[in-house]
């Protein structure tokens, strides 16, 4: 039986243009009769998930920033050799993920600051010197190579930092740096422990690498349709596309949820 269902957001629960689904609040009432737990699990940050859900926010288990809601502060040493790496790679934008704000630099391309709108609230655009500078605690360095090049910055990054840190590809253009023991999997272990619930009683949602440590949490893992085949290969299952309300219709057919219920 079903407790706990954690699902990721980008090209998972949200369609292209990233709205929720029609039939997702009914959805969580009727999860909340069932006993079933929900859990957002996304790479974005706390304001960005609260902009979004809106009051609906405080109801939810949420698994911000890859799983750094757990507030682990990174190591000012480890975020300048960072920076001093991106200065390197003049295409790749790092964005520092604070406990109070997002910071990148100013002088990143109009064509970015669109692109960090879709994941990110509350940012600061400040000169590149003064990131070196940013007091608020760094929970996760998320890096944007806009020009194509993400696989060439995830080898540099996995060069310099893959003994110690997480590097994870979590979209199109972005990845992110954490602690190591920072991940959806283990923040949803820690839910699944606080809450009682076994990986047999759990089910999970991710379309990207940086989800696939939550499918060997869950017996019920989801990989999205229009994941990659090295994503696929580590779910049991696979959901239809998030065009295609992927994760309600999946959720609706396993927990049987009729159209009936959502029509009450």
């Amino acid at each position: 039986m079903v407790k706990l269902i954690a699902a990721d957001m980008d090209g998972t629960l949200l369609d292209d243009q990233k709205r929720l689904p029609n039939g997702f609040p009914k959805l969580l009432e009727c999860l909340a009769k069932r006993g079933v737990a929900f859990a957002v699990a996304s790479g974005r940050s706390y304001p960005a998930l609260q902009m979004l859900f809106g009051k609906k926010t405080e109801e939810l288990l949420l698994i911000c920033d890859n799983g750094a809601h757990v507030r682990i502060p990174g190591k000012a040493s480890v975020v300048h050799a960072v920076l001093d790496l991106c200065q390197k790679l003049p295409s790749v934008v790092p964005v520092l993920c604070g406990v109070d704000g997002i910071y990148y630099p100013k002088a990143a391309k109009s064509q970015f600051e669109q692109e960090i709108t879709n994941f990110y609230v509350q940012f600061s655009a400040i000169p590149y010197a003064e990131l070196y500078t940013v007091t608020d605690p760094i929970i996760k360095i998320a890096l944007c190579a806009m020009d194509g090049s993400l696989e060439q910055v995830y080898t540099a990054l996995q060069e310099s930092f893959g003994a110690e840190y997480e590097v994870v590809i979590s979209g199109d253009v972005w990845m992110d740096m954490m602690c190591k023991q920072v991940s959806k999997g283990n923040a949803l272990s820690d839910i699944q422990s606080l809450l009682q619930v076994s990986p047999a009683e759990t089910m999970a949602f991710g379309d990207y690498q940086n989800d696939i440590s939550m499918f060997a949490k869950a017996d019920y893992s989801y990989a999205m349709g229009q994941a990659s085949d090295a994503v696929k290969q580590h779910a049991r299952f696979v959901a239809p596309p998030n065009t295609e309300n992927g994760v309600v219709r999946t959720i609706c057919e396993v927990l049987q949820i009729t159209e009936k219920e959502f029509m009450q």
